[in-house]
C-alpha cells in the first residue's frame, strides 16, 4: 500500500472515531447515588398528579435539595415543591417551588427556574424546561416538563438548614404517557437502551450535597479515546512525511 492510501485511511479512521465518542449519547444510565426517594416500582401517576413525601435529617448548615429526572418516551411533570422543618415548624424553605417565577439561563438551559440551578448530570436530550398554560398541580399556570432520555438531568436549590433537624420534602408529579407504561422504572427494562423507545421513567430525590456527576468514561472507553489520539498522531506524522 503506497503512502498516500496509508495516510488516507488513517486520517479517515481517526475521524470516524472521534466522530464517534464526541457524539454518543448516554446510554441507559442508572440515577445518581445518594437518593433519599426513588420512585422505581411504584404505579405511575397517569390520571393527575400525586403527591409524595419524604423526610430528612440535616447534617450540615446548606443542605441541596435535589430532583433527578427521566423519561424516555414521553415527559413528568413536577410542581409544587415544599420543604419545612418538622424539628422546630417555621415557614416554607423553598423559593419558588411552584416555578410561577419565570426562567433563567443555568446549566447552559434558558428555559431554568428562577432560584433553581440545573444540572444535566449525564448530557441526555430533552431535557427538563419550565411548561407554563394551566399544566401545573391543582390548576397553577407552570410546572417542571422534563423528558430526559436514556439518562437522568436534574434540578437543584440549597437551603438553610439545622444541623440534627428533621425536614420534610413535599412534591407532585403527572406522568404524560401515551406508551402503556403503568410503572416508574430507573432504568430502560425493554430492549431500548439507547433511544426514546426505552421505558426508563423515574424520579429520584437527594437532600444533602449536589449529586455527583458518575457518567465517566468506563475503562473500554478510556482505551478507545487512547487509541484514537495515537491515529490522530500517526496522521499528523505521516502527513509531515509527505509533505
Amino acid at each position: 500500500m503506497n503512502k498516500m492510501k496509508t495516510f488516507a485511511l488513517v486520517g479517515l479512521a481517526a475521524a470516524a472515531l472521534l466522530a464517534g465518542q464526541a457524539y454518543a449519547g448516554p446510554t441507559n444510565q442508572p440515577p445518581p447515588p445518594g437518593w433519599i426517594l426513588n420512585l422505581d416500582g411504584q404505579p405511575l401517576p397517569l390520571s393527575g398528579y400525586m403527591q409524595y413525601t419524604v423526610d430528612f435529617m440535616a447534617t450540615q448548615a446548606n443542605t441541596n435539595v435535589t430532583f433527578a429526572l427521566r423519561d424516555d418516551p414521553a415527559f413528568i411533570f413536577l410542581d409544587n415543591i415544599s420543604v419545612t422543618n418538622l424539628t422546630n415548624p417555621g415557614g416554607e424553605l423553598i423559593t419558588n417551588g411552584g416555578f410561577e417565577s419565570g426562567t433563567a439561563t443555568s446549566g447552559g438551559n434558558a428555559d431554568a427556574p428562577v432560584d433553581w440551578e440545573y444540572l444535566n448530570i449525564y448530557g441526555a436530550s430533552f431535557g427538563g424546561v419550565v411548561q407554563c398554560g394551566n399544566d401545573g398541580q391543582n390548576g397553577s399556570d407552570c410546572a417542571w416538563f422534563d423528558g430526559a432520555v436514556q439518562a437522568y438531568d436534574a434540578i437543584t436549590q440549597s437551603i438553610a438548614t439545622t444541623v440534627g433537624d428533621t425536614y420534610q420534602i413535599n412534591f407532585w408529579a403527572l406522568e404524560d404517557n401515551t406508551e402503556g407504561d403503568t410503572l416508574w422504572s430507573e432504568l430502560s427494562t425493554n430492549g431500548d437502551v439507547t433511544g426514546t423507545g426505552g421505558n426508563g421513567i423515574n424520579l429520584t430525590v437527594y437532600a444533602g450535597g449536589i449529586p455527583p456527576a458518575i457518567g465517566v468514561p468506563e475503562p473500554a472507553e478510556f482505551g478507545m479515546f487512547g487509541l484514537g489520539v495515537l491515529l490522530v498522531g500517526l496522521f499528523a506524522s505521516l502527513r509531515r512525511r509527505l509533505q
